[in-house]
């Protein structure tokens, strides 16, 4: 369990992975609480674990319920098998230390803890009992007053959600169980999957920096997110970060930034917030790209999961909208981005592409007529300029080309070079089929300039990150 005085080096990773592959990845659980009635929380998880396609033992724990759902129940934890990897509690927070004694001797590895009413609610005497418990009988903890988790992996859903989770690359952790309810909704509609969903609610015990320390090494992880309020022990996050950094990107929501979210976050989750510019100073010690809001988790982890990385911060602009051009130009620049001049000689090849009235400096305006040859050979030439690092195409409907052209010319182009190629399709209607090429081929699309800004400053900034970890 986190102690300050420990060393979060590689030892520590490996030997928190081995603790927690338990926890996150069980070959049974056992629900605590577990009801028949799906408008109550136990019901939810109950209704959940049953419904997903997990094919591990589930035990079902209810005194009043001999069956639930056709299942049987088990009328006392003492009741349950040995070795069960994981249960999950949901029972009075006053009855939580009660249940956590009678897992004793049954070499539980971890419990999920949904109960709410520790110290979120200022009763940190009981969360700090809890502890004890799960220090004494050699169980990590998840929580309390938490969400649960979620591991597509091996389909298993602990969470009182009605979305599902799809499979995929990203993990996410939250410190706010509502975060985790609306981001998977959010997430499920833009067809945005995850390998692992973790709320750690109060973060008793197991904490930011040990889930960091387990995704590391989760072969199914590329990309980690977070939601955080608050952090309890800076130094292990700094030290854990700068570790997992060096393998796997970490994309940081962090709330509680001004006073008031601080207050609140204080009363969410027990967290002390700290102030901006500490937090601020520690995640970018810690190595983790610090983002601002929902969309820019995503926006970077999608970026980050199909792309490349680039050498450098110099980003080819090619587009069939002059205007829209300028708009990317000027946020790339606001992120730090370079957009050079193309040499002379590039700038000759590119304009036998192109019409007599077409813009070759960089950014690249092909004009409204360009279709897939322009965008295929304009973006073949720019992506293998070394003087770029980079590309951002960008297509707008003017009722000359649909935006199916210019999407495979792109998909075709992008897959032929180690360099990363990131869209801006704008539109709705008339885009939709565009879109939907470039994301089955891997490219991500954005549907502002401010976004694609963003996500290609983000990757760029994780790849001098991991170049600078990897030569210390």
């Amino acid at each position: 369990m986190g102690d300050s005085k420990n060393r979060f080096d590689s030892y520590f990773i490996s030997k928190t992975y081995e603790e927690l592959r338990r926890v996150f990845e069980p070959k049974s659980v056992a629900i605590i609480g577990a009801s028949d009635k799906i408008d109550k929380v136990g019901g939810a998880i109950t209704r959940n674990v049953l419904n997903s396609n997990y094919n591990g033992e589930v035990y079902l724990v209810n005194p009043k319920l001999p069956r639930i759902f056709g299942r049987k129940a088990y009328p006392s934890v003492e009741e349950l098998p040995e070795n069960v990897d994981l249960v999950e509690i949901i029972v009075p927070a006053s009855l939580v230390p009660e249940t956590m004694r009678r897992l004793a001797g049954k070499n539980v590895a971890g419990a999920v803890i949904i109960s709410a009413g520790f110290a979120e609610s200022g009763n940190s005497d009981l969360q700090s009992e809890v502890v004890e418990i799960a220090r004494t009988i050699g169980i990590r903890v998840i929580g309390p007053n938490c969400f649960g988790i979620i591991n597509t992996d091996i389909g298993l859903d602990l969470t009182f959600t009605f979305t599902n989770a799809l499979r995929g690359s990203i993990a996410f952790i939250s410190q706010s169980g509502a975060m985790c309810c609306g981001t998977l909704d959010w997430a499920y509609n833009r067809e945005i999957g995850f390998s692992k969903f973790i709320n750690l609610g109060n973060e008793c015990d197991v904490d930011i920096s040990d889930v960091l320390a387990y995704l590391s090494l989760d072969p199914n992880t590329k990309v980690i997110c977070a939601y955080v309020e608050g952090v309890k022990d800076g130094r292990k996050l700094i030290e854990v970060g700068r570790l997992v950094a060096r393998s796997k990107p970490i994309i940081v929501l962090k709330a509680g930034s001004s006073e008031a979210g601080a207050r609140a976050s204080l009363s969410h989750t027990g967290s002390m917030a700290g102030s901006e510019s500490v937090v601020d100073a520690g995640l970018r010690q810690a190595c983790m790209l610090r983002v601002n809001d929902v969309d820019d988790i995503f926006d970077a982890a999608v970026a980050l999961m199909n792309q490349p990385l680039p050498e450098g911060g110099r980003v080819g602009i090619i587009s069939n909208a002059g205007g829209l051009a300028v708009l990317v130009s000027d946020w790339c620049s606001k992120f730090g981005l370079q957009i050079p001049v193309l040499p002379d000689e590039v700038q000759r090849k590119i304009k036998n592409f192109l019409p007599p009235i077409a813009s070759t400096s960089n950014p690249i305006d092909m004009t409204g007529g360009a279709d897939y040859e322009c965008y295929r050979n304009v973006l073949d030439t720019v992506l293998a300029e070394d003087t770029i690092d980079c590309v951002i195409c960008i297509f707008v409907s003017q009722g000359l080309v649909t935006a199916a052209q210019p999407a495979r010319a792109v998909v075709e182009v992008a897959g032929r070079y180690s360099k990363p190629v990131l869209a801006f399709w704008m539109g709705e209607r008339s885009t939709r089929e565009g879109v939907e090429f470039l994301r089955r081929g891997r490219i991500p699309c954005y549907p502002s300039p401010s976004r694609v800004a963003m996500a290609a400053s983000t990757i760029v900034s994780y790849s001098k990150l991991r170049k600078t970890l990897n030569r210390t």
